[in-house]
């Protein structure tokens, strides 16, 4: 019954899954090898059936992605079933918002794929409902080598000491900003600022430009994010029942620092940016941005700008960094799968296999083992490079904290409810900032508090 209830329990949570869009993509229909539809469910049984009688091992396979991602994927997986004559690979994708209406199908039908990817906002659920395969022993005894990746890495996919997902690259929150307006000035933007050298170099630039700061005045609850972070704590507590803080100091501080920028001028003011998308603001309105690791090729094309990025700025007496490594997504095994040597196989040929990243590069972000970024260095254009660069410098020992939990089903209410605060805030239709602070974490709690019963 337990995965049954999986298909009521997660599907109201993935229709809002197209929210997440950065994770996957969101163009492309299904499609088979041959570039025509793919098989229905039971088609895709019936072929698994046929292959089996050969006597090979019948792996299905199920993803999300554009249909450049599929094409990538079919070809890496073909390339796996060469290397491996004892494996027949039965391949099924969608499109992402596809993805979570067919994958809870197939676990409530009972046909769990053998090796599926699995996005981290969605992972405790399915891990809790049963679904996903222990991948600890298979670390352990070799056969899945993780002897180059990360503890950080690892951890993203684990819960409560076991390994369930196996991360397919990694990325990193970074400050993209205008290199080509720093090296103009003479700037040199430190890789790991802090908020005090951020905010000198954003007066300096101000000055000379009229470019301005759009990351201190976001108030934004990832803003608020990054400040927690820097003392060792998280938005949220572990189950998600509170927030992760009691001080309403923490938003006071980043409340203020936004209105100091504004009167200082160098600070965006709610209102005055005139551009319509985040590129063209980086023209016109701002000079650096909040973004991910992997969006820097999309700035640059967006642009015609030389954008580089840097870490996100830490607080100046932070005891912890505000940067997390982030799985861009997962390979899961799942739990009733009778071919799990062969679904172990298959996960550790994409994290460990030069014959796998000749096909796929970074297309799934940055690999996670260091010897694969290594390899796939040389082979890349400049800005993969650069992007390879600096989540090899994050990985670097204390260069990033932790990655928190996924955010509770309650977070878009509360990130809302802060950011209807921080207008307020940054329009001075509210001066008692530590009054109005206190009032958002008891709203905030009582939102998490209801989810939770509501949950029971």
């Amino acid at each position: 019954m337990k995965k049954k209830r999986i298909l009521a329990s997660l599907a109201a949570t993935m229709m809002v899954a197209g929210l997440l869009a950065g994770c996957g993509g969101t163009s492309s229909t299904a499609a088979s090898g041959d570039g025509t539809a793919s098989a229905a469910t039971g088609e895709a049984a019936d072929a698994a059936a046929a292959s089996g009688d050969s006597g090979k091992t019948v792996l299905n396979v199920l993803w999300w992605g554009s249909q450049t991602r599929h094409e990538l994927t079919t070809a890496m997986l073909e390339k796996f079933e060469e290397l491996n004559p004892d494996i027949d690979v039965v391949m099924d994708y969608s499109d992402w918002g596809g993805y979570w209406t067919k994958l809870p199908a197939q676990v409530a039908g009972g046909q769990t794929p053998d090796v599926f990817q699995m996005d981290y906002a969605y992972l405790a659920q399915y891990v809790e409902n049963g679904v996903l395969a222990d991948l600890t022993p298979y670390i352990e005894d070799g056969s899945l080598d993780m002897s180059n990746v990360e503890q950080s890495i690892l951890d993203s996919g684990s819960i409560d000491g076991k390994t369930y997902a196996i991360s397919t690259g990694t990325n990193a929150p970074v400050m993209l900003y205008r290199k080509d307006v720093t090296d103009e000035l003479g700037i040199e933007m430190p890789m790991n600022p802090t908020m005090s050298e951020y905010c000198e170099i954003s007066k300096q630039v101000y000055e000379a430009t009229g470019l301005r700061d759009t990351f201190v005045t976001s108030c934004s609850a990832d803003n608020l994010r990054f400040r927690l972070r820097n003392y060792g704590m998280n938005l949220y507590n572990e189950d998600a029942t509170a927030l992760g803080f009691d001080d309403p100091q923490y938003i006071v501080d980043m409340w203020q620092l936004a209105l100091d920028s504004q009167n200082e001028g160098w600070g965006m003011k709610p209102g005055e940016e005139t551009a319509t998308t985040a590129f063209d603001s980086m023209i016109n309105d701002s000079w650096s941005r909040y973004q991910n690791s992997n969006e820097l090729q999309a700035y640059r094309d967006a642009t015609g700008k030389d954008i580089s990025m840097v870490m996100i700025p830490n607080t100046d007496d932070a005891t912890a960094s505000a940067t997390y490594l982030k799985p861009a997504m997962f390979w899961c095994v799942g739990a009733d799968s009778d071919v799990k040597e062969a679904a172990v196989r298959f996960i550790d040929f994409f994290a460990n296999n030069e014959a796998c990243y000749d096909i796929v590069g970074i297309e799934r972000a940055v690999p996670i083992s260091s010897a694969m970024r290594e390899y796939v260095a040389p082979t890349l254009d400049e800005v993969s490079q650069e992007v390879v660069e600096f989540i090899d410098y994050v990985s670097q020992p204390d260069m990033a904290s932790p990655l928190m939990n996924p955010d509770p089903d309650s977070h878009t209410e509360i990130a809302d409810l802060l950011g209807q605060y921080s207008e307020q805030v940054r329009y001075g239709e509210i001066t008692d900032l530590a009054t109005t602070a206190q009032q958002f974490m008891d709203e905030a709690n009582q939102i998490l508090a209801d989810a939770a019963a509501s949950a029971e």
